[in-house]
């Protein structure tokens, strides 16, 4: 029997496509694993990050969606990223610009951990074991 195990994939589609990937790709310095731009109306991109990838799509016309997806803004959906390196991370975004939702945090669960907002008002909370 093989092990055939996939990637895990955050998708969401955004009317902001050249934006977020900026903002992935320069401010938060993802690597980019793949992109693909078929016409006006099909390009995506997909991100690494920890052992899983963020998918962005460009938000289609209205007209050429698929029935079965949502195509809303993400809300109340969150994406944590854990890291080895949370106080220099944070520093270095800082730098950057990236825009903060919470500072650096010891939390009573034993992580540190901040938060910043991506263009789609996406919260990704990156965080650092302490134990």
């Amino acid at each position: 029997m093989s092990n055939q195990n996939g990637k895990f994939r955050f998708t969401y589609f955004t009317d902001k496509y050249e934006e977020t990937l900026e903002f992935y790709k320069e401010k938060l310095e993802f690597d980019l694993e793949h992109s693909w731009d078929r016409n006006a109306h099909d390009k995506g991109a997909l991100f690494k990050t920890g052992v899983g990838l963020i998918e962005v799509l460009l938000l289609p016309p209205e007209e050429e969606r698929n029935t079965g997806l949502d195509y809303r803004s993400p809300q109340g959906a969150f994406m944590c990223i854990q890291v080895w390196n949370v106080d220099e991370l944070f520093k270095k975004y800082g730098s950057a610009g990236v825009p903060f939702k919470q500072q650096v945090t010891d939390q009573s669960w034993g992580h540190r951990t901040f938060s910043v907002i991506e263009p789609n008002g996406l919260i990704l909370y990156f965080f650092q074991e302490q134990f």
